[in-house]
Order: structure tokens, then C-alpha cells, then sequence
């Protein structure tokens, strides 16, 4: 393509959002992921765990928040630089 073409690509402010979310989530998941299985009921007792509501729903939480609090702080950053 052209000079003024489509360039392709992710930006700086995804690529960092992305970067973020990665490394808190995947450690965030796991921590998780062992309190649940290392976690016990205490006998006598009816508990129920859920993976779901116990390992994905925080661990896909803090993925999301980190990587989009890391996006807007870059664009915001940027904006002020660039005027």
C-alpha cells in the first residue's frame, strides 16, 4: 500500500494493555487455581466450590482491569506528550 495506507498492527497502548494482562492474570490464575484445590472444608460441612466462581471470574477480573488501567494510562500519557 501507499504511503497513507492501513498500517496494520496493534498499537503501543494495546500491546502494553495486552503485556499487563498477561503477566498479572496467568500468576493471578494460578494462585487461584492452587488455593482452590489446597483449600478443605471443615468436616460436617456442606461447601460447594466452583471453579468458575472461585479461580476464572477473579483471575479474568484482574486480567481485564490491569491490561485496561495499563491502556488508558499509556493513551493518556501519549495525549499529554503529543500537545
Amino acid at each position: 500500500m501507499g504511503e497513507g495506507g492501513y498500517n496494520g498492527g496493534l498499537t503501543v497502548e494495546g500491546r502494553w494493555g495486552c503485556i499487563a494482562a498477561a503477566s498479572l492474570g496467568v500468576p493471578a490464575f494460578m494462585f487461584l487455581l492452587l488455593a482452590d484445590a489446597l483449600g478443605d472444608c471443615a468436616p460436617g460441612t456442606a461447601c460447594k466450590k466452583g471453579f468458575l466462581t472461585q479461580v476464572a471470574l477473579p483471575s479474568a477480573t484482574i486480567a481485564i482491569g490491569a491490561g485496561l488501567l495499563v491502556y488508558w494510562a499509556i493513551k493518556i500519557a501519549r495525549r499529554k506528550n503529543s500537545g
